[in-house]
């Protein structure tokens, strides 16, 4: 007879499955967004930086809540750019704001025609995304591209 205790889980809800599966996509900035569950409805709340992220969060949601109707309300947020600013100046203000969330790491920043290109490695996913959502909402950068690895001895 088995005599050890048995831990009851209680399964996920469909905004934990969201969560988990925004939190899970590399690529996504998540860090704004918000799922409530009213009136049978999935509703998505927050900001993103683009129209793909709001595609990619909108997709996730759909995926991990299946049987829900989904009322999307992410707005894309705008991009605040100065036409006389610099690529040089724009990637200036990224480096520096990758170096408030992950001091330690070093990221290549690349920046041509206000599109940021991040490369080198990363300790965690966490991380990850920190350093590409501190990109992403640096003012003159319309979009990210993100080339950054994770390593966990980088950590």
């Amino acid at each position: 007879m088995d005599t050890r205790a048995h831990r009851h889980v209680a399964p996920l809800t469909a905004r934990d499955r969201i969560l988990r599966g925004w939190a899970s996509e590399g690529s996504l900035d998540a860090s704004s967004l918000d799922v409530a569950l009213r009136n049978g409805r999935v509703v998505l709340t927050g900001d993103v930086g683009c129209h793909s992220d709001r595609v990619t969060a909108v997709g996730l949601a759909e995926q991990c809540a299946p049987m829900h109707a989904i009322e999307n309300r992410i707005v894309v947020r705008a991009y605040a750019c100065d036409p006389e600013e610099t690529d040089a100046d724009v990637g200036t203000r990224v480096a520096q704001a990758i170096a408030l969330v992950a001091p330690r790491t070093a990221v290549a920043v690349r920046v041509l025609d206000h599109v940021v290109t991040l490369a080198g490695s990363v300790g965690s996913g966490a991380e990850r995304r920190a350093v590409h959502a501190a990109a992403a909402r640096c003012g003159g950068v319309h979009f990210v591209v993100d080339r950054l690895t994770i390593d966990p001895v980088v950590a």
